[in-house]
Order: C-alpha cells, then sequence, then structure tokens
C-alpha cells in the first residue's frame, strides 16, 4: 500500500519481489489453464454431438481412453462447470426461465459423468495415478526430513559461535539478509 501511495508501484526499483511473484502467478496460471483446456476441448467435442445417445457415447469412449492422472480432475471440470449454472443446476427454476439447450446438455453432460464414472470407478480408474502420488508425496517428505536434519546439524554447528559470525560480518566476509 505505501509503494502504491508512493507511487511506485510500478517502479522495478522498488519492488522486484513484486515483479518476480507476478511472472510466477502467469506461468501457474498458464500450466493450469493448459491442463484444464484439454478438458474444456473433451467436453465441447461431447456438446457438440447431436443427440444424446452420441454424447453418451462419446463421453464413454473419452472416458475409457482417459489417462488415470485426468480421471478426476476431469470430473471436478465437469461438476465446476454444471455448478456454475446455478439453480437450473439443481433442478429448481421458474416458469418463465426458459432453459437454453446448451444447458440441458451440460446437465445431461453431468448427469452421465457420474453414471460413468461412480465413485468405485473412479477409485479404480485412478487408482495408477493415486500410487504415483502416494510415492510422490513420501519421496517429498523424505526430502523434507533430510532437509530439517540439515537446518539442525547448522543450526548446531552454530549455535556458540556468534562472536564468530560478528567477526566475519566486521571484516566484511559475509553480510546478514534479514
Amino acid at each position: 500500500a505505501r509503494l502504491a501511495r508512493a507511487g511506485l508501484l510500478d517502479d522495478p526499483e522498488h519492488n522486484q519481489w513484486l515483479f518476480v511473484l507476478k511472472i510466477v502467478q502467469q506461468g501457474v496460471y498458464k500450466e493450469v489453464s493448459r491442463s484444464i483446456n484439454r478438458y474444456i476441448d473433451h467436453i465441447t467435442y461431447v456438446l457438440r454431438m447431436e443427440t444424446p445417445k452420441q454424447r453418451r457415447e462419446l463421453l464413454s469412449q473419452l472416458i475409457d481412453d482417459m489417462p488415470t492422472l485426468d480421471v478426476r480432475p476431469f470430473v471436478q471440470v465437469v461438476d465446476n462447470i454444471a455448478g456454475s449454472l446455478g439453480d437450473a443446476a439443481r433442478g429448481e427454476f421458474d416458469g418463465l426461465l426458459e432453459i437454453g439447450e446448451i444447458t440441458n446438455k451440460v446437465l445431461q453432460l453431468k448427469r452421465d459423468v457420474n453414471e460413468l464414472l461412480p465413485p468405485d470407478r473412479i477409485a479404480l480408474k485412478s487408482r495408477d495415478a493415486d500410487e504415483w502420488a502416494a510415492q510422490q508425496k513420501e519421496k517429498l517428505l523424505e526430502r523434507r526430513k533430510i532437509s530439517e536434519q540439515r537446518l539442525n546439524a547448522d543450526k548446531d554447528f552454530l549455535q556458540g559461535r556468534e562472536h564468530e559470525i560478528e567477526e566475519f560480518q566486521r571484516r566484511g566476509e559475509m553480510e546478514r539478509f534479514d
């Protein structure tokens, strides 16, 4: 807020950290949109089909061929799209509001996904992805434990050596970043 009041918000001299955060944010959003766009493409193909039977058949084929890592995110995207319909998604609409054709197709898509991918099938199709994720989590926790051990070893090493650190600082051999 101080930078904004001083008119320095866009000045890289005063807020490099903000520019770094913006760059990281853009990169993350780009990666997320890349993966979501793949699901949106699948959904668009399904919604383009003329009859409910054709939509369900294509959806069934897409689900059967879907990689294990994509199953849960795909279901989540479909849920989010159907959820964005608001009251119409719950079947509550007043008589004055005419439901458009696309709304009916989205509601059918949600229904078909729930029928074609019940929780037990999601678990079965996602089993390999879940195992991989568990292995990655285990590796991450192991690395974190090693890092904590190293930090504790460094703390133990430095404990009682404050006078040596101060001496390095006085001689200009070390800078302190707070």
